[in-house]
């Protein structure tokens, strides 16, 4: 009588933690276009082991032309940024403001110090 579980002599390739289902968790947006192409072929070949799938992924990626890449590319420029962490305590930095912006208190006639300080580029002969 077979079962429908897997040896302990799996074929080369082949893992068997979590993926006896098919079950594939994709993960989130990257910033990485080679990420975002590496989660999707994860997904098509999920009955690959993680070392296997980053093996034939790399491979495949690079025979991949400029436009084949594009929609991995397209992918990772609206990825949203995730928030830098201090390496020492673990604390997200503050995010800083985008130059010109000020709050409604701030705004005055006079300029501010850094305004007044400004000094010209410097001419290139």
């Amino acid at each position: 009588p077979e079962s429908n579980h897997q040896s302990s002599t799996e074929k080369p390739g082949e893992s068997s933690k979590g993926r006896a289902n098919g079950a594939y968790n994709p993960g989130r947006k990257s910033r990485n276009p080679y990420l975002n192409f590496l989660r999707e072929f994860r997904r098509q070949n999920h009955h690959l082991s993680a070392v296997e799938v980053i093996r034939r992924g790399a491979a495949h990626w690079r025979q991949l032309t400029e436009e084949q890449k594009l929609p991995y590319v397209r992918i990772a420029f609206y990825a949203p940024m995730r928030p830098r962490r201090c390496p020492m305590c673990g604390m997200r930095y503050r995010m800083k403001r985008a130059p010109g912006a000020q709050s409604s208190a701030r705004k005055s006639s006079k300029p501010v110090k850094s305004q007044q300080m400004r000094m010209p580029p410097k001419k290139q002969h």
